[in-house]
């Protein structure tokens, strides 16, 4: 279905910017080697297809819906990433009608499954592979929870736990992992931590700038006056 074939909840409008390939944001998740860790080792999926509504004030997060192909329910898309954003390793479920959401996932992502097949492929496929997914959220009779408030401490503890992550898969894992061999140093540990200090805080602006910032409208009426002083005799 295409965009204009849904509504929006709060506004009931059906003028949506819809984020999917080839869209800056969604190439960098599929791209971002980095992006690998969150997907193959703490199980956080993105979905496909994520629609902004245009008409709706507020930012860009606040806006921001993720449409069920199944049942065309509209979810509100913080709520993907409000107490379920880890563990999604097989992806999500609509809170709705239960059947999967369509997500992406990192070519990196898709090299190391592909590799590492021969130890997880058997107990997925008898096992994990016929258990329910998680839906998105869990619903109290029908009503979606609500989505926790966003502050400058939301993007400064995202920008810190993701450079955290980082810090450790990158840097002191390794060094721990050659502990082992007896040939240990400990100059990338001590290195990697500033720079992964300032990598999670640019992650953290970077999120903030492109969700979490509320976007410049100009007042119909300032609109309109410009428009009739731009006719010929306005």
């Amino acid at each position: 279905m295409s965009a204009t074939d849904y509504k929006c909840p709060k506004c009931g409008g059906g003028n949506f910017k819809r984020w999917k390939l080839p869209h800056p944001l969604v190439l960098h998740w599929i791209l971002n080697p980095g992006l690998a860790f969150n997907e193959v080792v703490l199980g956080q999926r993105l979905p496909k297809i994520q629609l902004i509504c245009k008409d709706c004030e507020g930012t860009l997060l606040d806006r921001a819906y993720v449409p069920c192909p199944s049942c065309h329910s509209m979810h509100w898309g913080r709520l993907w990433t409000r107490k379920r954003a880890f563990g999604n390793w097989r992806g999500v479920a609509c809170p709705t009608c239960g059947a999967s959401i369509p997500c992406l996932w990192n070519i990196f992502s898709l090299l190391i499954l592909g590799i590492s097949s021969p130890i997880w492929a058997v107990p997925y496929y008898l096992w994990f592979r016929s258990r329910p997914l998680k839906p998105i959220y869990e619903s109290a009779r029908g009503i979606p929870p609500n989505p926790s408030v966003i502050t400058r401490k939301t993007w400064i503890v995202m920008g810190a736990a993701w450079g955290g992550l980082m810090w450790i898969a990158m840097s002191l894992l390794p060094a721990l992992w050659s502990l082992g061999k007896g040939q240990i140093s400990w100059m990338p540990v001590a290195v990697g931590l500033p720079l992964w200090a300032l990598g999670g805080l640019a992650f953290g602006f970077f999120m903030w700038f492109f969700l979490g910032r509320k976007p410049r409208r100009t007042n119909q009426g300032e609109q309109d006056g410009a428009a009739s002083q731009a006719k010929p005799g306005g």
